[in-house]
C-alpha cells in the first residue's frame, strides 16, 4: 500500500512538473517571441535531419548574416520553409522587406526565389528526434489517451480512503 501511495505522488508530481514546463515555455515564447520548428524534410541534413526540433527565436531580417538558419515563410504561402541564409539584401530606403536568398544544406542550389520579409525565425539550438515525438503526440489518438491516464490518475489520487 505504501509503494502505491509513492508511485501516485511521483506521477502527480511529474505531471504538474510537466504543466509547470508548458506555462513556462507559453510565457517565454510569448515575451522573446520564440517558438519550436519540426524538421519534416531532409533538405538541411545531416546537421539537421529529419525529426530534429528546434527552438527559434524571432529577429529583424536585416540583422541576419550569411551561415544563420531560419525560418520564413513568403507572403503568398502558410509553408513554413527552414534553410540556411546565403545572402542578405538590406531593404531600399524606406522600405522594411529585408532579401534573404536561401539554401537547404541538403540541396545542390539556392531556393529559387528571394524571401522578402521583415522578421525571420533565427535557429538557436536544435534537438535530433525530439520532433518525430512532438508531432505524434498531437495526435488525436494521442491525445485522448493520455487526457484519459491523467482522468485516471486524478481519480486515483483523489478516490475517499477507508
Amino acid at each position: 500500500m505504501r509503494v502505491l501511495k509513492i508511485v501516485r505522488e511521483v506521477a502527480l508530481t511529474l505531471v504538474a512538473v510537466l504543466g509547470l514546463l508548458c506555462i513556462l515555455a507559453l510565457i517565454l515564447g510569448f515575451v522573446f517571441k520564440a517558438s519550436f520548428v519540426v524538421f519534416r524534410t531532409g533538405s538541411m541534413e545531416p546537421q539537421y535531419p529529419v525529426g530534429a526540433l528546434s527552438l527559434t527565436v524571432q529577429v529583424k531580417a536585416e540583422d541576419l548574416v550569411p551561415g544563420d538558419v531560419v525560418s520564413v515563410k513568403r507572403a503568398d504561402s502558410s509553408v513554413l520553409i527552414t534553410h540556411r541564409v546565403v545572402a542578405v539584401t538590406s531593404p531600399q530606403p524606406g522600405g522594411d522587406r529585408t532579401s534573404l536568398i536561401l539554401k537547404g544544406d541538403a540541396n545542390s542550389s539556392q531556393d529559387p526565389l528571394p524571401y522578402e520579409v521583415a522578421t525571420a525565425q533565427k535557429v538557436l539550438v536544435t534537438v535530433p528526434v525530439i520532433g518525430s515525438w512532438l508531432m505524434t503526440v498531437r495526435g488525436s489518438g494521442f491525445i485522448a489517451g493520455a487526457t484519459l491516464a491523467l482522468a485516471a490518475l486524478v481519480l486515483w489520487a483523489y478516490w475517499p480512503r477507508q
